[in-house]
Parts: structure tokens; sequence; C-alpha cells
């Protein structure tokens, strides 16, 4: 070699390989490997997006306002609950009709109201249902004017009914028992609400179906109390069973098919 530098000659490429380089990724193949691969992660859970704020903020501001009552309220607010588990105390509140059991009434049926309403929205969210297209405060709304329009229509037509039949006081006594559990749904659902919403993966769907044990329990209790309540009454048992089907059990089916409707 005498001194002279080594040169290196790479070895000839082809003219066709400059011409048309081959791809270091071929993206079809690796759009197969990537649908490959999700494919075989299919089995890991989808992670759930927040809850708005909102439901922070509503749910301890329900929380605040029941324990306004229960500061204000207690005594009354006490044999409310109460008279769910004895006909006699329900009987006595009604003849008595204060004004602090009427002004705790009417606070107990907002606050059904506003549970009822966030828990209708919340589980039709959880469920990617929007009934009408409504989402959101607007599907909140849509459910608590839905509740109200129950509530009052229910009322209507049972007094028109014990006015046609000369039977008023009887009926308004009845809408007296069957609302404590109304009253007491909502007390019941605050506690539940704040579980279910704050809670993620398998203790979440746990409290889901505990809240809906306790409403089926408290319309359960509800029928319950009608049946007790015209046993005392002395109704007669056609007229009991005509009324529970028409009044009680036909409007909740009826409600089923509705609401069944709007969410396909």
């Amino acid at each position: 070699m005498s001194g002279q530098d080594l040169v290196l000659i790479p070895p000839p490429v082809a003219l066709d390989t400059l011409r048309n380089p081959v791809p270091v990724f071929d993206l079809s193949t690796l759009a197969n490997n990537i649908g490959s691969a999700e494919g075989a992660m299919g089995w890991l859970p989808k992670v759930q997006t927040g809850n708005p704020a909102w439901f922070f903020i509503y749910l301890f501001i329900l929380l605040g306002f029941f324990a306004w009552i229960k500061l204000y309220y207690g005594n009354i607010l006490t044999q409310t609950v109460q008279a769910s588990a004895n006909f006699q105390v329900a009987s006595r509140m009604f003849k008595d009709n204060s004004v602090l059991q009427k002004q705790l009434d009417n606070i107990l049926y907002m606050l059904y109201f506003l549970s009822i309403a966030f828990l209708l929205s919340y589980m039709e969210r959880g469920l990617a249902q929007t009934p009408y297209g409504q989402e959101g405060a607007p599907l909140y709304f849509f459910n608590l004017a839905l509740l109200v329009g129950l509530f009052f229509g229910r009322i209507v037509v049972l007094n028109l009914t014990g006015f046609l039949f000369n039977r008023l006081r009887i009926f308004r006594e009845y809408l007296y028992n069957a609302f404590i559990f109304n009253k007491l749904m909502g007390m019941a659902m605050l506690p539940l609400l704040l579980l279910m919403v704050f809670t993620t993966g398998t203790i979440q769907r746990a409290f889901f179906w505990i809240t809906l044990v306790a409403l089926a329990l408290g319309i359960l209790l509800r029928i319950i109390r009608g049946v007790v309540f015209s046993f005392k009454k002395g109704v007669s048992i056609f007229y009991m069973f005509l009324y529970l089907w028409a009044l009680e059990i036909t409007p909740l089916a009826l409600f089923y098919k509705w609401l069944e409707g709007t969410l396909k």
C-alpha cells in the first residue's frame, strides 16, 4: 500500500431501487397492525369522561338544603319518616295539618323533584339516551317539568274523582299517605346520588342497582300503603283493586311505554 490511503467503494446500487425506494413502513401493514392491536385490547374498559362541574355544585347545594331542613324542621321531619311505617302517625299528621307541617311538606316535595329529576338525567346520560334530543341542562329541566306535571296531574284527577263521588276528604287523605313515600324517596336518593356520581367502576355499578332497588321499593311501599288505607277506611276489595290498577299500576305502565318510545 506504500502509505496511500485505503479507499472503500460501496457496492453498486440498482437504478430501479433508486427510482422506486422501498418504504421502511408500509402504511397498509401499519394500519393492519394497529387494528389487530386494538382488537387485542378490546377487553380493556373504556375510560369514562368526568362529570360536568355543575354536578358537584348541584349535589352539594342539595346536601346543604337538606341539612337546613333537618336543622329547622327536625322533629316534624322525624314524624314524617315515622309516618312511612306507621299508619296511625300518618293519620294524625293529616288531621293536625299544622302550618309548619304544610311548610315541610312543600319543601320535601321540592327536594323530591330536584333529586329525582337529577337522577333521571344522570341515568339517561350514562345510558347515552336523549329524549327528544335533549342533553345536559335542557334534559334536566325536561325531567323536572315531567315530574311536576305528573305530580299535579295526579292531584287534579284524584280531587276531581273525590268531588264526583262525594268522598273528597278520603281521597285527599289517601294522597297525603301516598305522597309520604315521594318525600321519603327524595330524602333517600340524595346520599345514593352522591355515592353513584362520585364513584367509578364496580362500586358505581353497585350503587346504580341499589338506587334502582330503592326507587322500586318506594313505589311498592306506596302501593302497600294504598291497600292498608283502603282496608282502614272500609273500601271494598273490588274498588280497591280497581283503583290500584287505574291510578297506580296503569299510569306506571303507560309512562314506561312512553319513555321506552322516546329513548329509541
